[in-house]
């Protein structure tokens, strides 16, 4: 594939989605051919699967649907977005991707995680990670910024043992992977988290 997908990650409260969207300005601010999206989503069918699956009001919603609620939505993406767009030689920011369904639905859910990577290589076949950026948060630090949200999800609502999980699960997966990259955010503010995204995507050559 001609183009690279950038995948930002982290926990609730991190900050990935603002410095997508800023990232996005930045790139194409400098004339890279660059598109933002984001999982679960980023095209109809997607986005109407992100209803559901975030909606407060189903707690009824089992782990086993929750996880191929996320798979079915990235089956969707990848076919109608991100192939296309990587074949033509687009940059892609996607805003969560297969990281995500390991984390949530492996570490904190306790489904098995090679199934989970069985399902997320089934539908991501073609379409491969350039890099991927978390943006790590404290669980003392993410509750205070989720607190300044108008609307909370279904997942803001779990229980704080389900969030140290999350945070818990991208450690361990940035701490062996070397196409993970971390940035800690606790005590920065969002241009200063930004210039060392900035700084990380030029040096693997992204800008």
């Amino acid at each position: 594939m001609k183009g690279k997908l950038i995948v930002f990650e982290g926990p609730e409260g991190c900050g990935k989605s603002t410095q997508a969207q800023m990232a996005f300005e930045y790139l194409k601010g400098r004339g890279i051919k660059t598109v933002l999206l984001r999982e679960p989503g980023g095209n109809v069918i997607s986005e109407k699967i992100r209803a559901i699956i975030l909606d407060p009001a189903h707690k009824a919603m089992t782990k086993k649907t929750e996880l191929l609620l996320y798979i079915a939505s990235r089956a969707q993406i990848i076919e109608e977005k991100l192939k296309p767009l990587l074949d033509g030689g687009t940059a892609v920011i996607l805003d969560r991707f297969s990281l995500s369904t390991l984390v949530y639905q492996g570490y904190a859910r306790g489904l098995d995680k090679k199934q989970i990577k069985i399902l997320n290589d089934y539908v991501a076949k073609g379409v491969k990670v350039f890099m991927t950026v978390v943006f790590d948060v404290t669980a003392q630090e993410a509750k205070k910024r989720m607190s300044k949200r108008e609307k909370h999800d279904r997942l803001d609502a779990e229980a704080a043992a389900f969030h140290r999980k999350v945070r818990a699960g991208y450690l361990a997966e940035a701490a062996n992977n070397k196409s993970i990259y971390l940035i800690k955010t606790d005590g920065k503010s969002k241009e200063e988290i930004f210039n060392e995204t900035i700084k990380l995507l030029c040096k693997k050559r992204v800008c």
